[in-house]
């Protein structure tokens, strides 16, 4: 039944990502986007990971996904039905695509993943190598509850490195959006 469950959310999120991917309206592409990003948000939901889940609906869902619907309303030259919506990368985006599908399906399948009838089913001690969530999990302490603060600080402890990527994602993210104002942005010089 639990397996069913995720190949459910599995079909939503493939299928919305084809979606926003073939549909030449630009607005009902940032839709469909939205709808992957709930997508995966339901299977960090299947995976017990709750914080992962919100996060991944605060932020993609309601910071980038909005962002991009406010990009494309402001380039109103992209709304027109006249633009191409494809160009001529197609057999090189069709290659690429391809290939990254072979390197994610052997990785899968290399992974623990497969032997295990539920991914929860590996436990915290051995995805991590972290000395104190593995004596938390010995000690008999949920890892579900354990796993928010060693993913804090996974990912912003200096050490890591990771604490730059987030900062250049909101710069990134930053740029983006006052570059689409200054496209759309009417000059009257």
């Amino acid at each position: 039944m639990s397996n069913l469950i995720f190949y459910a959310i599995a079909g939503i999120v493939v299928a919305s990502g084809l979606l926003s991917l073939t549909v030449r309206n630009l607005f009902h592409c940032a839709l469909f986007l939205a709808m992957t990003m709930f997508g995966v948000s339901g299977v960090f939901l299947y995976l017990n990971s709750d914080f992962l889940a919100s996060v991944q609906v605060l932020i993609y869902v309601g910071a980038v996904t909005v962002i991009i619907i406010f990009g494309i309303s402001l380039t109103r030259n992209l709304m027109d039905d006249r633009a191409k919506a494809m160009n001529r990368q197609l057999l090189f985006a069709v290659l690429a695509a391809a290939v990254l599908t072979v390197i994610l399906f052997a990785a899968i399948h290399q992974s623990s993943f497969v032997t295990q009838e539920h991914p929860m089913a590996v436990t915290l001690g051995t995805v991590t190598s972290d000395t104190q969530s593995m004596t938390a999990v010995e000690a008999g302490a949920s890892p579900v509850f354990q796993s928010v603060g060693y993913l804090a600080d996974a990912l912003l402890l200096p050490q890591n490195g990771f604490a730059f990527a987030f900062e250049f994602v909101s710069i990134l993210l930053l740029s983006a959006l006052v570059g689409a104002i200054v496209i759309a942005r009417k000059d009257p010089s």
